[in-house]
């Protein structure tokens, strides 16, 4: 990079995200920011980071925020969390993505659902996937479309008192436990451990990468090998714009009712936030309330003109195979030549609950 920040000042990409109880959305400048935001239930801190995919030359230069992390890695994004909770959760907690209404799914396009969501479901094994209730055959409180996740679908993790926690926006290389580097079994074991009960005095840091190789949200693509120089319109997956990251949990009784929809009634959210790329944007608002026990149906929402939120092209769909979309199954990426970490400080790897 030269040690030339200059582009520092006008950088932004496309990607926008608005977490439930942020006004606006949020944006990847040139000056990492930590967001925070807060509930009943808890407080988060977040960071997101992308690589610019839409400028080929920007991307070889590095001149574009967490270069040095992202520059040498297969990922295409990553999400970083930090959780600070308010009550103990009682529930199982799922992290994932869902969407704000029902979307129809036939032919070819579900036949490559199918084929992406039993690949996740052979490796991850504790998921729950649903396309959610068609509103013009349910009545009353409908089951928005999901496909979620325990809480070690995370690629990394850690915890820590209050003050002793790392910095989102700093190098994570060698904090806590990482999947890819410390071993599926050891790590799934890790995390359900130490979220089996949850404090309230604890800080609990989350990183999500794994299927950032497949999924470029600023073309808002699905690529990285689903099908050899084939490139897919995320559109005729999630029936356009934007996608909702969340992290809830619901009733332990669930897995024993005869009913085990994941309703909004029986969620408490800890975290949701929309997704979308201003070269792929929402042609309605994204939703900033917590879903409601019934799905608005999207010639209800207000119309985007006024938030400017971009054009773009639209692409069109091709059929998938399966794959191992969680990473679960490869080797740690590689990381040669990466360039220099900004100097942050070493950060103490605090053993809490005995996983180090």
């Amino acid at each position: 990079m030269g040690g030339d920040t200059a582009w520092e000042e006008s950088y932004e990409d496309p990607v926008r995200v608005l977490p439930h109880g942020c006004p606006t959305p949020l944006r990847i400048r040139g000056k990492p920011q930590v967001e925070e935001v807060s509930n009943d239930l808890c407080t988060v801190k977040l960071v997101m980071m992308h690589r610019p995919t839409h400028d080929a030359a920007r991307d070889k230069s590095g001149e574009y925020p967490f270069s040095w992390h992202l520059g040498e890695r297969k990922r295409l994004w990553e999400i970083r969390l930090q959780f600070k909770f308010h009550r103990q959760p009682q529930g199982k907690i799922f992290w994932g993505l869902e969407l704000d209404r029902f979307v129809p799914v036939s032919g070819m396009t579900k036949q490559a659902q199918k084929a992406l969501v039993s690949a996740c479901q052979r490796i991850v094994g504790d998921c729950y996937h649903t396309n959610g209730d068609d509103p013009s055959v349910v009545q009353g409180e409908r089951e928005s479309p999901a496909f979620v996740m325990p809480l070690w679908a995370f690629d990394q993790f850690h915890v820590a008192e209050p003050g002793r926690e790392p910095p989102l926006s700093g190098n994570l290389a060698g904090v806590g436990l990482s999947r890819s580097e410390d071993g599926v079994s050891k790590y799934i074991n890790a995390v359900k451990t130490a979220t089996a009960s949850i404090s309230t005095d604890l800080v609990y840091t989350f990183c999500f990468w794994g299927v950032s190789k497949f999924l470029d949200i600023i073309k808002w693509e699905v690529v990285g090998g689903l099908m050899p120089g084939v490139k897919l319109d995320f559109d005729k997956f999630c029936g356009g714009p934007p996608v909702y990251c969340t992290m809830y949990e619901v009733p332990k009784e669930l897995e024993q009712a005869a009913d085990k929809r994941h309703l909004p009634s029986r969620k408490n959210q800890f975290f949701r936030a929309a997704a979308w790329s201003t070269l792929k944007p929402p042609s309605v608002v994204p939703t900033m309330a917590l879903p409601t026990a019934a799905t608005t149906a999207p010639s209800d929402l207000p119309d985007l003109s006024a938030l400017n939120l971009g054009s773009g092209p639209q692409t069109q769909p091709a059929p998938a195979d399966a794959l191992d979309l969680l990473g679960l199954e490869t080797q740690p990426e590689s990381a040669t030549a990466p360039r220099a970490a900004p100097a942050t400080g070493k950060v103490e790897n605090v053993d809490l609950l005995g996983l180090f």
